[in-house]
C-alpha cells in the first residue's frame, strides 16, 4: 500500500515539473531603455502591460498586448500601430519593416546596440556641406546622442550632440560643433534620417541611410548615394 502511494506522488510531482516547464514564458517583465522611452512592462500569464515615458515628456501611453506561442508580445495601439516584440537575451525588438520598437533592460547610462535608435554607422551622400565618402557614426544612451562625422579618409570634420523628442515622428533636437543648430529626423523603420539645419521649413534633403542599405525613404524624398 505504501508503495502505491509513493509511486502515485512521484507521479504527480513529475507531472507538475513537466506541466511547469511547458508553461515557461519569456518575461519581458521590467524597465526599458528604448529607442523613444523609457518603458515598464508588467507580464501576467498570456497578457502584457507596458507603460512608456516619451523622450521630449509629451507622451506617456500604456500598451497591452498579449504573449503568442512563440513567445512573442504582440500589441495593438492607435498611436504606434500594430507590431510584435521579439525578445533575444536582453533586447527587445519589433519584427515589422515598418516600425522600428527596440529598448535594452539596462539603466539609461548603457548605450542602445547598433541598429537601435540612432546608434550605429551612418552613409552620408556627399551633398553640399557633406564631403565625398562622408559617414557619421551616432551612440544613443538614453535620450542622448553623440556622435562624429568623417570624411572618406576614416577623419573627423564635425561633431554632434543632442537628445531625442519623440513626438509627432522620432527625431534628435541639438547642435553640430562647425554648423550649429541641428536636428536629425529619422524614419519610423529607422533606417534613415534627414538634417535640418537651424529653423528652415524648406528641406534641403541633406540626409543619411543606415550602413547595410542601400537607401532608404524619407517623408517626401529617398536617401540614396
Amino acid at each position: 500500500m505504501k508503495r502505491i502511494l509513493w509511486i502515485g506522488l512521484l507521479i504527480a510531482v513529475l507531472s507538475s515539473i513537466t506541466f511547469g516547464c511547458g508553461s515557461v514564458k519569456k518575461s519581458f517583465a521590467g524597465t526599458w531603455t528604448a529607442n523613444i522611452g523609457t518603458v515598464n512592462f508588467v507580464q501576467n500569464g498570456s497578457e502584457i502591460t507596458g507603460s512608456i515615458q516619451g523622450y521630449g515628456g509629451f507622451w506617456n501611453e500604456t500598451l497591452k498586448g498579449t504573449i503568442n506561442e512563440n513567445d512573442e508580445a504582440v500589441f495593438n495601439t492607435d498611436w504606434l500601430g500594430d507590431f510584435t516584440l521579439v525578445l533575444t537575451d536582453d533586447i527587445f525588438k519589433s519584427k515589422s519593416g515598418e516600425i522600428s520598437f527596440c529598448g535594452i533592460r539596462s539603466d539609461k547610462s548603457q548605450e542602445l546596440p547598433a541598429g537601435c535608435g540612432f546608434s550605429g554607422k551612418w552613409i552620408v551622400p556627399s551633398k553640399s556641406v557633406f564631403l565625398d565618402g562622408s559617414y557619421m557614426v551616432l551612440k544613443q544612451v538614453g535620450e542622448n546622442v553623440t556622435g562624429e562625422l568623417y570624411d572618406g579618409n576614416n577623419k573627423s570634420y564635425d561633431s554632434f550632440t543632442g537628445k531625442v523628442d519623440w513626438g509627432k515622428g522620432w527625431r534628435v533636437n541639438g547642435a553640430s560643433k562647425q554648423r550649429g543648430e541641428l536636428s536629425l529626423w529619422i524614419n519610423a523603420s529607422e533606417t534613415g534620417f534627414e538634417f535640418i539645419y537651424g529653423n528652415s521649413p524648406n528641406s534641403q534633403q541633406l540626409c543619411a541611410f543606415r550602413d547595410g542599405q542601400a537607401s532608404a525613404y524619407i517623408g517626401s524624398f529617398t536617401c540614396q548615394p
